[in-house]
């Protein structure tokens, strides 16, 4: 997921690559780059990125994505992140409120306002409204964004409509 959210711009700090690196390496992936990544210092962070973007050509990580039939850039790439990221709510990895804002931002704006986000979007906007906040009943508005990514995941993918 790094990978695809590198692809469309989003950058990462050089301990979340290292992380990565670390994590592949304990699943048993193999590259030649890899433990380089995953054992670099805090003097060698500046050689993160390029040892990450190392990892993904040895691997032929993005010659895997889905490919973009539209004009809009890396569009299948987006989905592809609001996908894991409606996973990551549903099962609990991720606060709903962050990402439904995540999913707003990211995929939704970017992705041309399709109307079958439309919903999460409204439930994290409701999420996020000041007098939710200050009414401290921000809980069910959070199961909302829960129930409404399980039943995006359930659907057709890319959503239909």
């Amino acid at each position: 997921m790094l990978a695809l959210e590198r692809l469309i711009g989003r950058r990462h700090h050089p301990e979340q690559l290292i992380e990565a690196g670390l994590t592949a390496l304990v699943l048993d992936v193999e590259t030649e780059s890899l433990p380089l990544l995953a054992g670099l210092s805090r003097s060698e962070h500046e050689r993160a990125d390029a040892l990450f973007d190392q990892v993904l050509d040895e691997l032929s990580l993005l010659q895997d994505l889905p490919a973009d039939t539209t004009g809009l850039p890396w569009e299948a790439a987006r989905w592809e992140l609001v996908r894991w990221w409606l996973r990551l709510i549903v099962n609990g990895s991720l606060d709903p409120g962050a990402g439904g804002d995540l999913i707003t931002y990211e995929g939704w704006g970017a992705l041309a306002r399709p109307q079958t986000l439309r919903a999460l979007v409204d439930k994290t906007d409701a999420y996020n409204d000041l007098a939710a906040v200050r009414r401290g009943d921000r809980e069910p508005l959070a199961e909302a964004i829960a129930e409404e990514a399980g039943r995006l995941l359930a659907g057709p993918w890319p959503p239909l409509g």
